[in-house]
């Protein structure tokens, strides 16, 4: 999904038919907010992946929480900006429980 919406569409659309899955996970926040709202208004399920993500580990500095100190608002932005592109829910992973819980505040959609 990373060379841009369309192709996040394409490969979430592959993917649910070659496998049955109800739904797609993508990492990334603010990045990745363009390919939720195209993958959304296709009708295919979408669950955000925030904070420490996996497939970014070598991009994140190794195995570290995520969230802290000043990247703290930018974790708010993201959370935010997968709600208003459409995701479903949201993992919030290896951010500290206060921010999590701040952020579980301010969104209408479940957190996990």
């Amino acid at each position: 999904y990373e060379a841009g919406p369309q192709q996040a569409l394409a490969t979430a659309t592959r993917m649910l038919k070659e496998t049955g899955a109800h739904a797609v996970k993508l990492e990334g926040g603010e990045r990745v907010a363009d390919q939720i709202a195209t993958i959304s208004a296709a009708g295919i399920p979408v669950m955000a992946h925030i904070g420490f993500t996996p497939q970014s580990v070598n991009g994140l500095g190794g195995f570290r929480v995520q969230g802290r100190g000043d990247a703290a608002e930018q974790t708010i932005h993201d959370a935010i900006a997968v709600q208003e592109a459409g995701a479903f829910a949201v993992v919030m992973e290896m951010v500290p429980a206060e921010l999590a819980t701040q952020i579980t505040g301010k969104l209408t959609i479940p957190t996990v």
